[in-house]
């Protein structure tokens, strides 16, 4: 089954630091390293490397940045025919910073993204439709993620939104998703509740399903997620690492849009996304470090997760 992504393209600009400056100072990084990155791509990605087929439609500038991530993305098997060589604006860019407890903070110049436009989309528009999931995020034009998932519903597709980052949630989104993925901060953002654990995200994921969108998981970092369906919910637990990189969100989405192509509910589906993260976060750079699914299956094996794949390390309502 092949995969759609909606999403963006950015060259990342990655410093590691002992400690932020602060508002008017000036602090010595340790390394800096120019990166692929972008919402977009470190899904499709990390679908790619997974092993299935994957669609990526997006926007990058007519530039070297642009050479390189399509050169990266083709690299790694996933489908850039749907990607757009703007000649209106650079492709996106995220200086992104890392800190001593593998936290991370980004300042995004969507460039190239914000230019992906609905007839973009057409000209893609049947091999869209021969996807039976679409992986959508908010840091590309909004008018034409939201069209996406327009055809993508009227084919009977799945539709899976991961409404980041904040700053570019629309709520008109939320009406064609199937399934929201939301962080803390997002949650935050659209619901107006201050998520401290399992009863907090649940109370969110009532919010989302009074929206309209039945089925959620609401993802909280090192404190794990809440998985929610109207039969049930379900709090996973995360997979204890040393962390190196925090950022693991759209390997997440990726792998989760996986497993529910191989036909998993949502609960194992976000028992594997779970796994897949965890030993993402023991790798720096948020697409390089994507393990393939050799690599998910050693770690499975290595740290005894098949119990925890099976259930049985989640508590349930």
């Amino acid at each position: 089954m092949k995969i759609c992504v909606v999403g963006s393209l950015n060259t990342d600009m990655v410093i590691r630091t002992k400690t932020y400056p602060r508002r008017g100072e000036t602090l010595f990084g340790e390394t800096l390293d120019i990166l692929p990155g972008g919402k977009g791509g470190n899904a499709a990605t990390a679908i790619a490397r997974l092993g299935k087929k994957v669609l990526l439609v997006g926007s990058v500038g007519q530039d070297s940045f642009g050479d390189r991530l399509l050169a990266e993305l083709k690299a790694n098997g996933v489908d850039v025919s749907g990607v757009k060589r703007s000649a209106a604006a650079k492709t996106g860019t995220a200086m992104i910073t890392i800190d001593a407890y593998a936290e991370n903070t980004m300042l995004v110049v969507r460039g190239a993204n914000a230019d992906l436009a609905p007839e973009d989309v057409d000209k893609v528009l049947p091999e869209l439709q021969s996807c039976r999931i679409l992986l959508t995020q908010m840091e590309t034009g909004e008018r034409a993620v939201v069209y996406a998932m327009q055809k993508a519903k009227e084919n009977g597709s799945l539709v899976i939104l991961d409404p980041a980052p904040a700053e570019g949630i629309t709520m008109r989104a939320l009406q064609y998703a199937d399934i929201v993925i939301p962080n803390e901060q997002e949650t935050k953002y659209m619901t107006g509740i201050e998520i401290d654990g399992p009863d907090d995200a649940r109370q969110a994921a009532r919010y989302f399903q009074s929206l309209g969108v039945s089925r959620s998981i609401i993802k909280m970092g090192q404190r794990g997620c809440l998985v929610f369906t109207p039969e049930r919910s379900e709090y996973i637990e995360a997979i204890p690492v040393q962390a190196v990189d925090t950022v693991v969100g759209d390997t997440f989405s990726g792998a989760l849009a996986c497993a529910l192509a191989d036909g998993k509910d949502l609960f194992q589906a976000a028992r594997f996304a779970s796994v897949v993260s965890a030993l993402k976060a023991t790798r720096f750079g948020a697409q390089v470090g994507i393990p393939t699914l050799a690599e998910v299956r050693s770690f499975i094996a290595e740290r005894g997760l098949r119990e925890y794949l099976d259930g049985t390390a989640a508590a349930h309502d």
